[in-house]
């Protein structure tokens, strides 16, 4: 037996009775396996009777019927209503025993009811770059620093973009470092990386400690959150040598002379540009859409998503906790605006096609491995933006048309 009642704004409680056969048998189940694993005195393991187990274990088989019964009786009503279901349940028990029924209560976060505008008559953006020839210029340099070769440099400290080769001195290195030695590209800004700036003007010889702080969520635990000191010796400092620009180096390039690949360059540079314009025409469609979209959205379902992998609640009144709970909100917006678009526009993303992109990727020499819903997500834009924005066409707009 399913009931269903709206309570919020994307939120439904469904009133669901487990009957009686089926909690007999989750109960028996239970037993079996505890009669299996608990030694009773002046019992084979194996052999205890039920009615034995029940004097000690009642309440935690109880427990456990309702632990297991519980989510698969929300499955099978969820998907009995045809609910679109985007957050875990929360369940109350209304009543519950071995004998059943078990009847409780779940409320649930459901795919809002968005409406949209006419985004028919929205006109799309393209801001088409031209590539000038200082363009050109950075990228070539780039492609010369890419293709720099290292030598040994004595009798200073590393300056900004050397390469420093440092020595742990203790027996073992430090937790996720597998090698003894590890290079770090020497940094004036951080920018991300925090060894770059303690690297800075060491010399050959040097000793220090290298600072070490692994994140919170640090796949061990016994490291997370901490900060270490690796006591380390500076083994080699490295400059780059970029090749010179000219005939031979665009032909270690595959070009036949520097022209050619400064002709190669600026057409990779024009794709490129073209390419962004249509990825950010179609970033410009969907945040104009979400503007003028309604998508009702309970607070608790927000607040949920905001609070998400956070250790400690924000104090009441806290203005930076506002504004991160207005973002939440319009990040929340926009994700579901973008799968009510794609079905409208009749857009789908397989498994078999998630698995084939997340290959691909991994095939990639250097390319980090993808999870699954990113995978997803990447393919669900790239086939609603090739459904919603033209190759070609007006480069003026991006907004909904005023008249």
């Amino acid at each position: 037996m399913v009931e269903v009642t709206k309570k919020g704004k994307n939120t439904v409680r469904l009133e669901v009775e487990i009957p009686p056969a089926e909690v007999q048998a989750k109960a028996a189940e239970v037993y079996a396996e505890l009669a299996r694993t608990v030694k009773v005195p002046g019992f084979r393991k194996g052999k205890t009777p039920r009615r034995i187990l029940k004097r000690s274990y009642a309440d935690q088989v109880l427990r456990t019927v309702v632990d297991e019964l519980l989510p698969l009786a929300f499955e099978r009503a969820a998907a009995e209503l045809e609910l679109d279901v985007v957050s875990s349940p929360r369940y109350h028990v209304a009543s519950a025993s071995e004998e059943g029924p078990i009847a409780f209560a779940a409320e649930v976060a459901v795919f809002p009811e968005i409406t949209l505008p006419d985004y028919s008559k929205f006109v799309i953006k393209r801001d088409r770059r031209s590539i000038s020839d200082e363009d050109v210029a950075r990228a070539l340099e780039d492609l010369r620093q890419v293709n720099a070769r290292l030598e040994p440099v004595e009798g200073r400290g590393s300056l900004d973009g050397d390469l420093v080769v440092l020595k742990f001195l203790e027996e073992d290195p430090p937790e996720g470092f597998s090698q003894p030695t590890v290079g770090v590209w020497a940094r004036v800004r951080e920018e991300g990386d925090s060894f770059g700036a303690q690297v800075l003007g060491k010399a050959v010889g040097d000793t220090f400690a290298l600072a070490i702080e692994y994140p919170a969520d640090y796949p061990s635990r016994k490291h997370a959150g901490k900060k270490v000191q690796a006591p380390v010796e500076v083994m080699e400092v490295k400059k780059r040598v970029p090749p010179e620009l000219g005939d031979e180096f665009a032909k270690d390039l595959g070009e036949g002379t520097l022209a050619d690949l400064r002709a190669h360059v600026k057409g990779r540079l024009e794709a490129r540009a073209e390419e962004m314009s249509y990825v950010n025409a179609y970033g410009r469609l969907v945040e104009d859409v979400t503007a003028h979209a309604d998508v009702p959205l309970d607070d608790w379902f927000v607040e949920r998503f905001l609070t998400a992998g956070e250790d400690e609640p924000a104090p009441k009144g806290d203005k930076d906790r506002a504004e991160r709970t207005a973002a939440a909100r319009r990040e929340l917006s926009r994700y579901f605006v973008i799968r009510e678009l794609a079905r409208r526009e009749d857009v789908a993303v397989t498994a078999e096609e998630v698995r084939d992109a997340m290959a691909a990727r991994t095939s990639r020499a250097g390319a980090p491995p993808e999870r699954p819903a990113a995978a997803y997500e990447r393919l669900l834009n790239e086939k609603l933006a090739a459904k919603l924005i033209p190759r070609a066409g007006a480069s003026e707009g991006g907004k909904a048309d005023a008249s």
